[in-house]
């Protein structure tokens, strides 16, 4: 993609994260993101469908014909040519352009849109599209999310409207639909990423597909079809169309989710990448118990990223040991991890010529079976079908810092040996996640193709060794990992030495001035003690009923570092917990900044099990947020100096009086009665100024002083071995 193209792609996401978090209000994202996703479609496939009758109508000879300008009745008559083709039909009066014209002014429009998606559904009933159409609106709900009443939610889906309708998407001619799709994969990710687990659960990163796919695919042109049993949103199966071309997908796509609404969103994601109804088969249920593509199989190419360890009914049900596609093992995978059988479910409906590669928790590699025994594993090795293990880098999905492996099955291997191939350090650092480049994955399709055994990278075991070590298949266990050894540098090091002990010295002496003028000064300190609630009040003050109330129509959603948002400590807790900054740009929750505790914020870490608590100044409105309640404090007055506040917060006379209004649980209870039983010391401005200035001097020097008696010890340690090394090296070899 040229450059122009990479910017005009980066815009365009850029104002989708946008519109998807500015419009959400008080909704969650996770929650949110069905309105987003869902009109994104309904657009798509009003254009979708606009633009191939056009066309027809066009080369009929019918220059200047526009299907959105014709009648219901007219339309009618090519319903069943469009069904046909499309797999399902809009009619003029419903396409997404002719709803938001009038949106503004539909008192009903929420009813309206309901009865748009409802008929959309229905226009494929009896027909060959059935099942890939029926339930894909099912997740959009116009309920109380929206609003609490039927002009506020009425408001909302104006504003998606417009908002969606005016995002850039080109002309059909321009190739518009792989934007569509590619919007709809970058909203995904983004909703994936912010939803941590449950994110995870649903999405698989583009760059961990990618690999998977190329896996399988390897230097081949084409596939008959590929399958994912747990296929998620889509994903995986849509990396071949993206790499190979979706008409070399020949006999199409197959998947199946347990999850209803992760199904309605695979199925969407067909249609968003122009694979056709019949073109793909997205079933809906229990892969394990109740496989849907039992006339489909084998395939070609199954790539996989199954539930880790998930619980199943395992030897509870007699039938399933017979079942065809787990007998062959002689044992069933146990019930608590079902990892190993979606393994065998794959294996059986691999074809003799195919590739499976499948994403696996690396406890599968050397754990033993309810008997204690390698079960599957070793069935799996005798029969020569595990081609290679690939050890990835830690901390590559949403939602987990595991680092996985990828297991890959064949049929058709030339030797019976087994390539480990050791892939940690193949990423690069990425925001919260490490990602993999275009450049990590070139590197491991590489060693997966010399198929040797490489220094520290990759090694080829025969099968008598795997025998011989009980089946461990763990890569470790094979591969060391390479040691970087740095060569010491003895002069260096005395030098280093030298300069970090003058440092020290002085600023030693500078601390020590700091502190002997500190002692003399406190005892002249005019101070009174205020209690927190004279000068903060609690959220609580502005919250009607979990929500920000009245306040809430003032929020500034602007991405300027002046203006932050606030955002939940769960949030923090779970996702950034090593991070002291507090706030995001709206435009973003992926990307997180340090404000300017002067002027911004003030934070007090670490009360009883609520993690962080935050405070911003009156004129930053919070960003509605329905889940935030008593975990956050606003300051009343502008008199005190912000960061004074922070030194006080964090002090052990104020820590100790945390304890008494914490409860057993270790929750911190802020309400107004326990606000009034907080003191804190308040001297006058000037001497809040003086203080803050000294301790934060003493802070910056502690930090320098942290800092240098570490790099001491470092450098004395290394001294140490250094010579040690020496002792055994003066003597001269004998022959």
């Amino acid at each position: 993609m040229n450059n122009k193209k990479e910017r005009e792609r980066e815009e365009l996401h850029k104002t989708i994260w946008k519109i998807a978090n500015e419009l959400r209000g008080s909704v969650d994202g996770w929650d949110f993101k069905q309105y987003v996703l869902g009109l994104l479609f309904y657009r798509f496939i009003s254009e979708n469908i606009e633009n191939y009758v056009n066309e027809n109508q066009r080369k009929a000879g019918i220059i200047d014909f526009q299907y959105r300008n014709i009648s219901d009745e007219e339309a009618l008559l090519g319903k069943s040519q469009i069904l046909d083709e499309k797999g399902l039909f809009i009619l003029p009066s419903e396409l997404f352009c002719n709803i938001r014209k009038g949106a503004d002014k539909n008192e009903n429009l929420n009813v309206v849109i309901s009865n748009v998606f409802n008929n959309i559904e229905a226009s494929a009933r009896g027909s060959e599209s059935e099942d890939d159409v029926k339930g894909l609106f099912d997740d959009f709900t116009i309920d109380n999310k929206l609003g609490n009443t039927v002009d506020e939610r009425n408001e909302k889906l104006v504003k998606l409207l417009n908002a969606i309708g005016d995002l850039n998407f080109g002309d059909y001619e321009d190739n518009n639909i792989d934007l569509f799709g590619d919007a709809y994969e970058f909203l995904m990710t983004m909703y994936a990423s912010n939803a941590g687990k449950s994110g995870g659960e649903f999405f698989t990163p583009q760059e961990v597909g990618e690999l998977l796919a190329r896996i399988v695919i390897m230097d081949k042109k084409s596939v008959n079809k590929v399958y994912d049993p747990a296929c998620g949103s889509g994903g995986l199966l849509l990396k071949f169309a993206k790499i190979l071309g979706k008409e070399n997908v020949r006999e199409g796509f197959f998947g199946q989710e347990i999850n209803l609404t992760t199904y309605n969103l695979a199925r969407i994601n067909m249609f968003l990448h122009n694979i056709n109804y019949n073109n793909f088969s997205i079933e809906r249920g229990d892969t394990l118990l109740h496989p849907a593509h039992w006339n489909d199989e084998p395939f070609d190419a199954i790539v996989s990223n199954p539930p880790y360890s998930t619980k199943w009914v395992g030897n509870s049900n007699p039938l399933l040991i017979n079942d065809e596609r787990f007998a062959p093992a002689g044992v069933l995978a146990p019930k608590q991890k079902a990892d190993l059988a979606f393994t065998m479910h794959m294996l059986s409906w691999l074809s003799p010529k195919g590739t499976a590669a499948i994403v696996e928790f690396p406890g599968i590699l050397d754990r033993a079976n309810e008997k204690g025994e390698p079960g599957i594993r070793k069935y799996l090795v005798e029969n020569n079908f595990i081609d290679s293990i690939i050890l990835m880098p830690k901390n590559l999905f949403y939602g987990t810092t595991i680092d996985v492996c990828i297991l890959v099955l064949k049929k058709n291997k030339t030797d019976n040996s087994i390539l480990f191939v050791n892939a940690s350090n193949e990423f690069v650092k990425a925001t919260n996640n490490n990602k993999l480049s275009d450049e990590n994955i070139s590197n491991i399709l590489d060693l997966l193709r010399q198929r040797k055994s490489v220094e520290h990278k990759s090694i080829l075991v025969p099968y008598e060794e795997i025998d011989k070590e009980k089946y461990n298949l763990s890569v470790n266990y094979y591969l060391e990992p390479k040691e970087e050894k740095k060569e010491l540098n003895i002069e260096e090091i005395e030098k280093k030495i030298c300069y970090i002990n003058s440092e020290i010295e002085e600023k030693e002496k500078k601390l020590n001035d700091i502190v002997s003028e500190f002692n003399k000064k406190g005892k002249k300190y005019n101070i009174k003690y205020k209690t927190v609630e004279e000068v903060c009040d609690t959220l609580t003050d502005y919250v009607a009923a979990g929500s920000f109330g009245d306040i809430a129509k003032n929020v500034k959603y602007l991405s300027e570092p002046d203006f932050a948002q606030l955002i939940r400590t769960t949030d923090i807790k779970n996702n950034f917990k090593n991070e002291k900054a507090i706030y995001i740009s709206e435009s973003a929750f992926n990307y997180l900044w340090r404000v300017n505790l002067d002027k911004e914020s003030i934070v007090l870490p670490n009360i009883g099990n609520c993690g962080e608590v935050y405070y911003i100044t009156p004129d930053m409105l919070p960003y509605k947020n329905n889940a935030l309640a008593t975990n956050a404090i606003l300051l009343r007055s502008s008199m005190e100096n912000m960061k004074y506040l922070k030194y006080a917060f964090e002090c052990d006379f104020f820590q100790k009086q945390l304890k008494k209004i914490t409860s057993q649980q270790g929750q911190t209870k802020f309400n107004k009665t326990n606000l009034k039983k907080l003191i804190i010391p308040i001297p006058e401005i000037n001497v809040q100024n003086e203080i803050v200035s000294i301790l934060d001097e003493l802070e910056k020097l502690e930090a320098i002083l942290e800092t240098n008696y570490k790099m001491k010890i470092e450098l004395v340690c290394n001294r140490y071995y250094f010579y040690k090394s020496k002792m055994f090296e003066m003597g001269e070899l004998s022959e």
